[in-house]
C-alpha cells in the first residue's frame, strides 16, 4: 500500500451539529482511519495529510453517512519516491442529496526537471505503470450502501 501526502479540498453546504462531529469521529475510529480526519471538519481547504493511499475511499462514503451530499477534490503524491519523479492523484468526487455520485481518479507520473532521473523513474516511464490506480471515472448511487460494496464500486470504474 502506497504512504501519500494528501491534499483535500471539501466543499460542503451547512452546519455541523455535535452529534454529527461525534458519528463522525466514531465511524473514523471503527474504520481504522487516522484521528487526524476530523481536523477536515475545521479546516475545509488545503487540509493535508500523511496517509494511506486508499484511506480516501472509506472517508467519501464515511463522510456521506453522516452529513450528506458533499463535493472534494483530493490530490495525493508519494510520500516516498526515487530521485526525480513521483507519482500524483487527483480524485474528485460529488455526491448529492439523493445519493447519485461521481468519483473521477487521473494520474500522472510527474517529473522534477531540475533533478537527474534515477533508474527506478527511468523504469517507470519505460512500462508505463500506473502509479497508484488505473484512470477511472465511476457513477452510481450510494444510498443505502454498505462501505465494501462502496469501495467494490470505486475499483470496477472504467478506464478512461
Amino acid at each position: 500500500m502506497f504512504r501519500t501526502d494528501d491534499n483535500y479540498n471539501l466543499y460542503y453546504d451547512g452546519t455541523i451539529s455535535g452529534d454529527q462531529e461525534t458519528a463522525f469521529q466514531t465511524l473514523i475510529a471503527e474504520h481504522q482511519l487516522s484521528p487526524e480526519f476530523t481536523e477536515l471538519l475545521k479546516r475545509h481547504y488545503n487540509f493535508r495529510i500523511k496517509n494511506s493511499y486508499d484511506d480516501h475511499k472509506k472517508l467519501l462514503w464515511i463522510f456521506y453517512r453522516v452529513f450528506g451530499s458533499f463535493a472534494i477534490t483530493i490530490f495525493s503524491a508519494e510520500e516516498e519516491h526515487p530521485h526525480g519523479c513521483e507519482y500524483q492523484s487527483k480524485v474528485d468526487y460529488f455526491v448529492d442529496e439523493n445519493g447519485n455520485y461521481e468519483y473521477e481518479m487521473k494520474n500522472s507520473l510527474f517529473r522534477y526537471d531540475n533533478y537527474e532521473m534515477s533508474d527506478e523513474c527511468n523504469e517507470r516511464i519505460e512500462k508505463g505503470s500506473a502509479g497508484f490506480e488505473k484512470d477511472c471515472r465511476v457513477r452510481g448511487n450510494m444510498g443505502e450502501m454498505q462501505l465494501e460494496p462502496f469501495l467494490k464500486s470505486l475499483t470496477a470504474g472504467l478506464e478512461e
